[in-house]
């Protein structure tokens, strides 16, 4: 029977991974490069045969080379594309410290909104300074989830306003970007963002059938008793549950605000670096893709050689698990490396406008795109992008998921629609403009968008046009 796991990391070789290897290789790709600083230390404490030695080697050739990327490699890769290698950022770059330094004393470098920094930004254009001091306080009571911990009337009672005050700023809250936020549940959640979808005509006829009188067959993936209830078939709503799965979000943190990442904001050490080439001007794009190793990882050929003289059985077993686990710690590891440098080069040749330019040069890219183009499962894609994060050459670092934003496009065009405006504009007509640049949003989504963009609405923003001589 074939390993259909191994089908999530397969090669252009179709080579099929043994699970063990692709288990690890997996848990490696989603860690951070600061997260393998770790993860490689305690690995060669914990590992006799696993070593590490001083030498600068290049991870593709294997030659030693003086310093980082290797020259003969670089002669022979496409001159029309970037120049993608994978080097310790020790070697050949800024020392950790180094970056700590540049970044933290660079003022081009913030540290990224918090969850209720993005949502306080959306919803004060259209609220009272008082409604504002309602919302401030709401989003401060919001646990790791982004559900509101207190009760409606609590809050009213507390700060001595009406309860409509109250519900009305939650509503708004709900209907920011994420949506959800301040929900009292994951019920309340989820059903919020579905009224959104049916608002924009993307929903599925059965999604809130689903969700309010199957929850719990749901979650058991009782599909048989729905099928049957609602009289179709099981791979009807075996597709209902794959569109909520989908476009759902039970917590609305989870797809920015729930790692230790973005919840400290420290992203001073970015997992891969762009540069202008420093050899050629009209050169191309020099991409370091940051290693966990600070040198050459390998078996320890000693330990290697004492175990095969050993002739204690089980002194001769021990010392042998430990040198299947370091030639598999360290497989994987190269074929970590080798995956980010795959997917990060794509990347890069797919979106050099947006790495040399602005938000508006971003040329919309998805995940499953990558994924064909590479031979890679989609999941393989997402765990490599996930909290990672990428330092392009005019000093900004952003996550790499960026570059699967649509909307990061979308919101920029939206900006200098507005911005060109000789009178205020109505988000239906901001929509209507935005199909001259190659975009066809709802007018909900133009105001979802202005909003996080922290642009008044079209009748705010006409007192402060100029008049018309």
């Amino acid at each position: 029977m074939p390993n259909i796991i191994a089908g999530q990391f397969h090669s252009t070789s179709q080579r099929q991974l043994p699970a063990a290897h692709l288990t690890r290789t997996m848990q490696l790709l989603e860690k951070t490069c600061n997260e393998l600083d770790t993860e490689l230390e305690n690995e060669i404490n914990q590992n006799p045969a696993l070593e590490m030695s001083e030498e600068c080697r290049c991870p593709d050739c294997k030659k030693i080379i003086p310093s980082y990327p290797c020259q003969s490699c670089m002669t022979r890769l496409n001159p029309s594309g970037p120049i993608v290698y994978v080097a310790p950022r020790s070697r050949g770059s800024s020392s950790p410290e180094e970056y700590d330094e540049y970044y933290s004393n660079d003022n081009r470098l913030r540290d990224p909104e918090t969850l209720s920094e993005h949502v306080l930004k959306q919803v004060a254009p259209s609220i009272s300074p008082k409604e504002r001091l309602v919302a401030e306080h709401l989003l401060a009571r919001l646990d790791e989830h982004g559900f509101l911990i207190d009760h409606p009337a609590e809050i009213a009672s507390y700060l001595k306003v009406r309860l409509t005050i109250v519900e009305k700023v939650i509503s708004l809250i709900q209907r920011a970007d994420p949506i959800g936020v301040a929900s009292k549940n994951v019920m309340e959640c989820l059903m919020i963002q579905l009224e959104m979808l049916e608002e924009d005509g993307k929903s599925h006829p059965l999604a809130r059938k689903m969700l309010t009188d199957f929850w719990e067959h749901l979650g058991r993936r009782d599909f048989q008793t729905v099928a049957k209830k609602c009289k179709t078939s099981v791979d009807a709503i075996t597709k209902v549950a794959q569109f909520i799965k989908r476009n759902l979000t039970p917590y609305p943190s989870q797809s920015h605000w729930n790692n230790s990442a973005s919840a400290t904001g420290r992203y001073y050490r970015p997992d891969v670096e762009v540069i202008k080439n420093p050899y050629d001007e009209d050169g191309p794009l020099m991409v370091q893709v940051f290693s966990a190793s600070k040198g050459w990882l390998k078996v320890n050929s000693t330990v290697r050689t004492m175990v095969s003289k050993i002739e204690d059985p089980e002194k001769k077993d021990e010392w042998s698990a430990y040198l299947e686990r370091a030639a598999l710690f360290v497989k994987c590891m190269r074929q970590r490396d080798n995956a980010m440098k795959r997917i990060v080069k794509l990347i890069v040749e797919r979106q050099p406008k947006f790495i040399l330019g602005n938000d508006k040069d971003l040329i919309p890219m998805t995940r499953a795109q990558l994924a064909i183009e590479l031979s890679l499962h989609e999941s393989t894609i997402s765990r490599a992008v996930a909290n990672k994060t990428i330092s392009l050459p005019n000093g900004r670092i952003i996550p790499l998921s960026t570059f699967f934003d649509r909307s990061l496009a979308i919101r920029a065009a939206v900006r200098k629609i507005i911005e060109e405006e000789k009178t205020a504009m109505t988000d239906e007509q901001v929509a209507n403009k935005l199909v001259d640049h190659g975009y066809k949003v709802a007018r909900r989504t133009v105001a979802k968008y202005r909003s996080m963009l922290g642009i008044l609405p079209a009748n705010l923003r006409a007192r402060q046009l100029p008049r018309a001589v």
